[in-house]
């Protein structure tokens, strides 16, 4: 037994003297950055695994290095963009390290460890070429952009940023400041900051703010919308207009013009609410057409909007309803109750209508069907419903329900089985007529 533990004892010795000192200590070098890694032996990629870390640990050392002078100590912690960008150098790093070497490796077994080296001189000397290409690129983008946020082409300045933005993201973590025209800047801070300026400012007025309206019919005037920044009109970027309150048929997104607007028409009003509301904004496809990282980085308050009022003129058109069957009374009686309390007036003279409405019912009475308890009755139940136009004799709208199959047990009276086909007929009318009825302009 003694023997057997002396043996252990010297094995796990000579295992000790042969790992190497830098898998114990990590190394420091005033000449290299040095990255250590490793990963279990179980992992099938633990090669890569434990490269991916050493090459992770190097640029962390870097990061610690320039983070005093880099884009992320000059931007406004506001949480979300700084997140947005720690990501990205941390990213950016790892991926455009350039000159590093494998330097040793060793696996006690278990855990396979890597060792990388990196030239300070080398790396710094590459650094120094992809900060001069990205700087270039990044100013130019900035000052064509600003450029044309001053003539207010806002599309084109938010494509030039988000170009300027591409070149100098990967290389965030160096210094990128330039003297330009007698005056340092930051350029990667500047592309930032002018991003999120880029809609600062930028609102939309309207031509009308309230306006009169009246149920089932379109606004003859159209509402003019303008979109400026800062007092500059803004063309070329597609507005849209939608009901909030109470509902119509509003012309669809349209992009304003050399002057900054569009117009858009009411065609009609489907809704009888007294207030309405219509709200105009920057359509949805122009904020889908920016670059997801554009927009990662606009807080939702910088999107504009105007809205119109609509006071609704309470008058409800006459009409004169004409009964032409009713089998199923209790339909008739239920259908004029929605016209009258939910659409028009009900006028008892012709003449004076508007609109002329033809209501009939019929009750066919069929065969009958074998059940399995008892027999039942088949009946069809037709409701009609026609409007028209009493000034042009236009047919407006023809909703009907046509020999809806009801089946009615044997042992029920007359009645019974025609409040049971009116039960029916109801359900579907209630469900459909209203919409039909939205359909009619005057």
């Amino acid at each position: 037994m003694a023997l057997t533990l002396a043996v252990l004892a010297t094995a796990c010795l000579a295992a000790s003297a042969q790992r190497p000192a830098w898998v114990q200590t990590h190394p420091v070098s005033d000449s290299e950055y040095v990255g250590v890694g490793n990963a279990p032996l179980s992992d099938a990629d633990h090669v890569n695994l434990a490269t991916q870390r050493a090459l992770t640990d190097i640029a962390a050392q870097i990061a610690t290095r320039v983070e005093a002078t880099s884009f992320l100590h000059t931007i406004d912690s506001d949480g979300h963009s700084r997140e947005l960008f720690e990501e990205k150098v941390h990213q950016s790093m790892t991926r455009y390290l350039e000159g590093q070497k494998l330097d040793d490796s060793y696996s006690d077994g278990t855990t396979y460890y890597v060792k990388y080296t990196l030239n300070r001189e080398a790396y710094a000397q590459v650094m120094a070429r992809h900060r001069s290409k990205a700087v270039g690129e990044g100013l130019a983008a900035l000052k064509q952009a600003r450029a044309a946020l001053a003539s207010g082409s806002l599309a084109t300045a938010v494509q030039t940023l988000t170009r300027g933005l591409d070149a100098v993201a990967p290389w965030t973590f160096l210094d990128l400041s330039v003297v330009d025209g007698g005056r340092t800047v930051d350029v990667a801070g500047e592309l930032y900051r002018t991003c999120l300026d880029a809609f600062d400012g930028l609102t939309i007025t309207l031509s009308d703010y309230n306006l009169d309206g009246e149920a089932f019919k379109p606004i003859a005037s159209p509402v003019a919308a303008c979109l400026s920044r800062a007092g500059i009109t803004v063309p070329g970027i597609k507005l849209s207009a939608a009901f909030t309150r109470g509902a119509g048929d509003v012309t669809p997104a349209i992009v304003t013009d050399d002057n900054g607007t569009a117009e858009f028409y009411i065609t009609n009003i489907t809704s009888r609410e007294a207030v309405q509301e219509l709200r105009i904004s920057i359509d949805e496809s122009f904020r889908k057409s920016l670059p997801a990282a554009y927009t990662a980085l606009l807080p939702a308050s910088t999107w504009p909007e105007a809205k119109v009022t609509i006071q609704l003129a309470q008058q409800v058109p006459l009409a004169y309803i004409h009964v032409t069957g009713d089998d199923l009374n209790g339909c008739v009686r239920q259908v004029q109750q929605i016209l009258a309390n939910e659409h028009f007036t009900v006028t008892d003279d012709p003449d004076a209508a508007r609109i002329f409405i033809e209501l009939g019912t019929s009750l066919d009475l069929g065969g009958t069907v074998a059940g399995e308890l008892y027999d039942l009755n088949e009946c069809h139940a037709t409701l009609t419903l026609k409007f028209f136009d009493t000034s042009t004799q236009q047919l407006m709208l023809d909703y009907g329900i046509h020999r809806l199959r009801v089946l009615v047990p044997q042992n029920k009276s007359v009645e019974q089985t025609e409040a049971q086909c009116v039960r029916e007929v109801m359900k579907r009318v209630k469900n459909e007529l209203p919409k039909k009825l939205k359909t009619i302009r005057l």
